[in-house]
């Protein structure tokens, strides 16, 4: 009686047990990917996958996808690097063509202050001759200034989408770090990289750029009257924008470069203190569980990775066409300060010269910003590579 108990068992064994044993085998044959999947589905995209809707149509397909698909690299082909290439210079043409509207008003301005000026040499009228001169001069630099606010509210309002993308994009790639072992990097960087790029963000559109405008006003009354000379503070100004903008990146970088350093060391150490002690004190289990382990650490690594390169293009594209704006506006300047040079009063020229010199800073302002924000992305996706490298 006994052996038919044990034969029906072993029948019950194998009738209800084997086949899913082989359902369980053929589920874990694609463990890294269930991993990838599951994590995916976890991780609210929704609000990364939002700030695409900023950017041109054009860019979007450049854009790296965050699918399951995509990441295991079974997704469709990106467009080849010339293409985008291509499409940069034709962004830049057309904002010059936008442009060109500028380029008339200050090329015509400047042509009647010629005008004007031969006309005060060769009637002797320059009382008159110098006060139509002077209304011309007062237009020219009307429409400098009008450019330059146009500029400075491109910045702000680009300065204002990337680090609205920062403050998305922080919190997915420190709970990745979290995912991968970099819990001491993700404790140091979270809080105070949230609060570093906000504050030089505002720093940069509630200072600096207040302060180009004043070195613009005051250089373009000293141009104006010899009575109301104030070159030198304009140029203290411009000086000081420039060494302000220098602070600001040393303080960034060396602030990333040093954390970025220590943190994934510690992190490393304790996740390979971790899986010893899991191998060595739980004999099966542990065995199994740091193998499980390291699949969703691999798993979390190629997600992070990915979204870090999402965000890095995505930097790159939503300050692709504000750089081009104010590149298209600095190429007018230079266009018109050539033509005008010959023909006009120098007061005319340093007028010219002075708008463009103070829509460079305003392009490396943003430039700056956008760097910044670009080494912050880079050295939090490799933190996380470091740490696990470490363990």
């Amino acid at each position: 009686m006994k052996r038919w108990m044990v034969v029906l068992n072993l029948l019950v064994i194998l009738v209800v047990v084997a086949p899913a044993c082989h359902g369980q085998s053929a589920k874990d044959g694609q463990p890294f990917q269930e991993s990838i999947e599951a994590q995916l589905e976890a991780l609210d995209l929704g609000q990364l996958l939002n700030f695409v809707e900023l950017l041109e149509k054009e860019y979007q397909e450049y854009l790296p996808g965050l699918r399951l698909q995509d990441l295991l690299g079974e997704g469709d082909p990106s467009p080849p690097p010339t293409g985008l290439l291509l499409l940069i210079l034709q962004n830049f043409l057309r904002e010059l063509y936008l442009s060109l509207h500028l380029l008339r008003q200050l090329v015509v301005i400047g042509i009647l202050a010629a005008l004007l000026e031969r006309l005060s040499r060769s009637f002797g009228t320059k009382a008159v001759v110098d006060l139509a001169f002077s209304v011309c001069f007062l237009v020219l630099v009307i429409l400098g200034l009008q450019s330059f606010q146009i500029a400075s509210s491109v910045a702000t309002n680009a300065i204002d989408q990337m680090v609205g993308f920062m403050y998305s994009l922080i919190p997915m790639l420190s709970s990745l770090l979290v995912a991968v072992g970099g819990v001491t990097s993700a404790a140091v960087f979270h809080p105070l990289l949230w609060a570093l790029v906000g504050t030089i963000a505002s720093l940069v559109q509630n200072l600096l750029l207040p302060m180009i405008l004043f070195s613009t006003a005051f250089s373009l009354v000293a141009h104006f009257s010899t009575d109301l000379a104030f070159p030198k503070l304009g140029s203290l100004l411009r000086q000081g924008v420039i060494t302000l903008l220098g602070i600001f990146f040393i303080v960034f970088s060396g602030f990333m470069v040093v954390r970025g350093a220590i943190a994934p060391v510690a992190d490393g150490i304790s996740l390979r203190t971790a899986k010893y002690l899991t191998r060595t004190f739980i004999p099966i289990a542990g065995g199994m569980f740091a193998d499980t382990l390291e699949v969703v650490v691999g798993g979390s690594l190629l997600i992070k990775n990915a979204i870090g390169v999402f965000g890095l293009v995505m930097i790159m594209f939503m300050v692709a066409t504000p750089l081009l704006k104010v590149w298209a506006m600095i190429a007018v300047y230079k266009i018109v300060g050539a033509l005008l040079e010959p023909i006009c009063d120098k007061r005319i020229v340093q007028v010219i010269g002075t708008m463009e010199s103070s829509l460079i800073l305003v392009l490396i302002a943003l430039a700056t910003v956008a760097l910044m924000l670009f080494l912050a992305i880079t050295i939090l996706v490799g933190i996380g590579n470091l740490a696990v490298f470490m363990r």
